[in-house]
């Protein structure tokens, strides 16, 4: 299947968007299927370009897209870094990504994902607790620290290290935190989910681990979203 590079801009967040992408497969009688995406969000003081090393872009028939954050950073609701600072509106932003893609790119509206590591993990909790976009969330390193009173049937997978020293599991502030912040359990954080799936790894900190994203992506490509979830 032929690779395309795909570069957008969400107008009002000034956010680069680069995205790698399979060209949308063609049907029967000149029909054009649509094609998941995944939208890969990086921690914070990281960039898009570090989440190409998460794997995803090796995936046949998906796209990929690898935003970045203000000044390497997301607003996940009570954190983080100069976004949080600023007050910039992250989930209308990626929202507006995923807007353009799916009426440029061919990306199915109902099978939308996205996949997070520390600070973009809680991207990915606020993203799926404030907009109806998604059809799932794989969060790794993260908290959920923003308000979740109804986020809607999103599938969830959470990945978390039981030796995390910056996003401990049991919450609490990291004895490695950056942020100083007093983050929710792991509990906690998964509460408003309760068909979230967890894998704890024994042993492992705050790190996204080889292999990672084949575990989340064999356990989210099949979440769909509803006309009812809309």
């Amino acid at each position: 299947m032929r690779r395309r590079r795909v570069r957008a801009a969400a107008a009002a967040a000034l956010v680069t968007i680069l995205a790698s992408a399979c060209s949308p497969a063609t049907a029967g009688s000149g029909v054009t299927m649509l094609t998941p995406l995944v939208v890969v969000l990086h921690g914070l003081g990281g960039s898009g370009g570090d989440t190409r090393d998460f794997g995803f872009d090796a995936f046949e028939g998906l796209l990929v897209a690898h935003p970045d954050g203000v000044e390497r950073s997301w607003n996940a609701g009570a954190c983080c870094g100069a976004a949080h600072e600023q007050g910039v509106d992250d989930v209308a932003r990626l929202d507006a990504l995923v807007a353009r893609m799916v009426a440029e790119d061919g990306v199915d509206p109902d099978r939308v994902y996205a996949v997070g590591f520390s600070n973009g993990a809680m991207m990915a909790y606020a993203w799926a607790c404030g907009s109806r976009t998604l059809a799932g969330i794989g969060v790794v390193g993260g908290a959920l620290v923003a308000p979740c009173p109804d986020p809607g049937p999103v599938a969830v997978v959470a990945v978390h290290g039981d030796a995390d020293l910056s996003v401990p599991i049991d919450g609490g502030v990291g004895p490695r935190s950056t942020t100083g912040y007093d983050y929710p359990s792991l509990d906690e954080s998964l509460a408003p989910f309760p068909d979230a799936e967890r894998i704890v790894l024994p042993g492992v900190g705050h790190e996204w681990r080889p292999g990672t994203g084949d575990v989340l992506w064999q356990r989210l490509r099949t979440a769909v979203r509803t006309a009812g979830d809309r």
